[in-house]
């Protein structure tokens, strides 16, 4: 999921399905000729717009498949993790050829970091990537407005986690999740990485590799992810709370539980650049 180092991307110019690779900046689908200021910017919003979809297509899925769990009795845990493991999966491949498929703020900042990813990128990166998890929140929640306030009237805690996430009992400490975070996105964020560079048994196919990340996702969220819900994105958590602050929560989304919001924010940076490094 990396841009210079992005195999998935590559193979998808090999087969055909992609223009122009540009090895600097990642995929485009301009020629090399074509520099004009106009070209970089649609190049720029086409990256953008990949990775807002992209992030919605993972939170859509996800947030449904945590809402199934919160509002029905036809769900389990582990169908949850898997839910979101495949919408990694799917994600990826629906925007990877065309931004590389972040789609996480942390991640962008370790490719950033270690693997030339431009700077200048960052910031429109991270905002197509919050968008996207609002935009996902966004619909599950009018997908499942009646059912929603029904169980919000009784107890805003239960469905509040629908979208953000949280210390799972009341025995995790915040220093536990943060470092439940702190090492679930790690190891997701070493798993792309180590995905990414071509060597020892990962399967010579670059296409294979959305699979490889997705089944990583599920992994997590099976065997680390019962302390805190998993976030390992802070995009998905951050912006969701402000949607759900604003309709209806109130301020609520942000201090409870001791104003734990922050450390689905802050654990995952770290983490991903320990997993990096």
């Amino acid at each position: 999921m990396s841009h210079n180092h992005n195999k998935f991307a590559e193979g998808l110019m090999e087969s055909g399905q992609l223009g122009h690779f540009n090895t600097r900046d990642g995929p485009s689908f301009e020629t090399p000729d074509d520099t004009s200021r106009w070209a970089v910017i649609r190049d720029k919003l086409r990256r953008a717009a990949a990775e807002f979809v992209g992030t919605a297509i993972l939170t859509t899925f996800g947030f449904g498949a945590i809402a199934q769990l919160v509002l029905t009795s036809s769900s389990s845990w582990g169908a949850m993790c898997s839910t979101w493991g495949l919408s990694l999966t799917l994600a990826i491949y629906a925007s990877g050829g065309i931004s590389g498929a972040a789609l996480n703020p942390a991640v962008t900042l370790a490719l950033a970091i270690f693997r030339n990813f431009s700077w200048f990128d960052v910031p429109l990166y991270w905002a197509a990537q919050s968008a996207g998890a609002f935009a996902g929140a966004l619909i599950i929640y009018l997908l499942n407005e009646p059912a929603i306030r029904l169980q919000t009237a009784s107890d805003p805690n239960h469905t509040i986690g629908i979208f953000v996430t949280g210390l799972q009992t009341k025995d995790t400490s915040t220093a536990v999740a943060f470092f439940a975070e702190f090492l679930g996105t790690a190891l997701l964020v070493f798993v792309i990485l180590a995905t990414s560079e071509g060597r020892g048994i990962t399967p010579t196919d670059p296409k294979f590799q959305p699979v490889l990340i997705g089944m990583t996702l599920t992994a997590i969220g099976m065997g680390l992810g019962g302390q805190t819900g998993f976030a390992l994105n802070p995009a998905r958590d951050f912006a969701p709370r402000v949607f759900v602050a604003a309709v209806g929560w109130g301020t609520n989304a942000f201090s409870r539980q001791g104003y734990y919001f922050w450390v689905p924010v802050i654990a995952p940076f770290l983490g991903a650049i320990g997993g990096a490094l």
